[in-house]
């Protein structure tokens, strides 16, 4: 459709252009006279319905830090509470006009259950380990080139990276379960790395022992990818010190990973997660599985 929109914008300016005699002009009509009211359909639901004049044709609504949609009436899930702006743009045969407005979401909400959320919970609860594959962790650049990566021994080497296990919820929490155990690097204080017992995780560290913590998915928007983000002092996934621009020695109060793909494999699902972690675009990606 907007495309469309481009085309018609383009042969509109090439009218005008080319400056043709009355007799074979054609009235475009007024411009649309844009409005809306926001209805709160639940406490993390609202609905927007256009009240606009002029014969609109197309219905353009703009969430500031939620989404782009359309249509003539449509309800959105926001799942964060705060103030958000809302831009809503209509178009008919004259041209476009828009308008903009204010609401609230007074609390937190659960992810509504489909796309990743479905795919993480099941719209109940799912749990997810790394995938005991090649790969399944990887560190190197944006554009794949490889620093390291974990080798199809993994499970076998590092059996404590292999047996954390992430459950998800379809109320928007998670818990984490380390059953025991973690791997430990001198990075964070544990020399030689290597498999250590989790009640040695103290102090500052505590916070990465077995816990529940909150998730929301964050929509990709145009280029941008679906989003995992983590929240709750020690929530991670996959390695506890990789953190959104940094490696960390202790625990951070959330993460956000790009999701990469989603693909399910005999019965089995995959759900590749990546990770900014320094100032030059470096990568980590997790692979994580669900039986």
């Amino acid at each position: 459709m907007l495309k469309k929109i481009t085309l018609f914008s383009l042969l509109a300016l090439g009218f005008i252009a080319c400056e043709p005699s009355e007799a074979g002009h054609t009235e475009l009509g007024a411009l649309p006279i844009a409005e809306f009211t926001i209805t709160e359909v639940d406490s993390n639901t609202v609905r927007f319905t256009s009240n606009s004049t002029g014969d609109p044709f197309l219905f353009q609504w703009e969430i500031d830090g939620v989404g782009t949609y359309s249509g003539e009436e449509t309800d959105v899930f926001v799942g964060s509470k705060g103030v958000y702006e809302v831009t809503h743009r209509v178009f008919n045969q004259g041209g476009s006009d828009t308008a903009k407005g204010q609401f609230e979401i007074f609390k937190d909400g659960p992810p509504p259950c489909t796309g990743v959320v479905e795919w993480l919970t099941e719209c109940s609860s799912r749990t997810w380990k790394l995938a005991p594959q090649a790969g399944a962790i990887w560190v190197g650049t944006a554009a794949g080139s490889q620093f390291w990566a974990i080798d199809a021994n993994g499970p076998t080497d590092r059996p404590c990276m292999f047996n954390d296990e992430w459950t998800f919820n379809d109320d928007g929490t998670f818990a984490y379960e380390a059953n025991g155990d973690f791997w430990g690097e001198p990075f964070f204080g544990f020399n030689p790395e290597g498999c250590f017992n989790e009640a040695m995780l103290q102090g500052n560290l505590a916070a990465w022992q077995d816990g529940t913590h909150a998730f929301e998915i964050i929509q990709g928007n145009g280029p941008l990818p679906d989003q995992l983000k983590v929240s709750g002092l020690g929530a991670f996934v996959g390695l506890h010190k990789v953190a959104n621009g940094s490696e960390v020695s202790e625990p951070v109060s959330s993460i956000t990973y790009d999701i990469l793909s989603m693909t399910e494999i005999n019965g089995e699902r995959f759900i590749e997660l990546e990770i900014v972690y320094n100032s030059a675009g470096n990568v980590w990606r997790f692979t994580l599985y669900s039986e």
